[in-house]
């Protein structure tokens, strides 16, 4: 109890009656959210999926309706896309990440070729996508992303894809 009492005091007598100002409070949380892990044997890419009519493609949809939250809307002020690809297809593959408003309209895409590999040497390839303001106005009206892997055709190809995206976003919250 004594030991209590001992740390009371000092608490009390190490602080004086500062007022906080809030018109100078700035705060900067800087958040990372994995949007999607994916993997598809070149199989699978070879025969497509039904969701698209076009050979040698396979498509994914990703629910991210948390961009258009008012929230990221009134607040979010960078955000940057971060893929890893791992290629063992011995194909060059393409990616479209692309992302809909609620009226199925296109807001932004993301493409890039993810060049050949092997079962023993795969292809590791990373990059980033840092969106502008402009960029960034438009994408948090997004509630729909598809991801789409496209090859040149071939149907005796083996390997896989591995994909993974990591977005990195920051707010900026001001005191009134």
């Amino acid at each position: 109890m004594l030991l209590l009492g001992v740390i009371s005091i000092t608490y009390l007598g190490c602080t004086d009656d500062r007022d906080f100002d809030t018109d100078d409070f700035e705060l900067n949380p800087i958040f990372e959210l994995n949007v999607f892990e994916a993997e598809y044997s070149a199989g699978l890419i070879n025969t497509g999926n039904d969701s698209i009519p076009v050979q040698n493609s396979i498509r994914d949809f990703i629910d991210v309706d948390f961009l258009n939250e008012e929230f990221n809307v009134d607040n979010l002020v960078e955000l940057e896309f971060k893929f890893l690809a791992e290629n063992s297809i011995n194909r060059r593959q393409t990616i479209d990440f692309v992302f809909f408003d609620v009226n199925n309209i296109e807001t932004f895409r993301v493409t890039e070729p993810i060049p050949a590999g092997s079962v023993d040497n795969p292809t590791i390839k990373t990059f980033s996508v840092a969106l502008t303001p402009q960029e960034l106005e438009t994408i948090t009206t997004s509630i729909r992303a598809e991801f789409l892997v496209n090859q040149p055709a071939s149907n005796s190809n083996s390997g896989r894809l591995r994909m993974e995206c990591v977005v990195e976003g920051s707010y900026e919250f001001a005191g009134e």
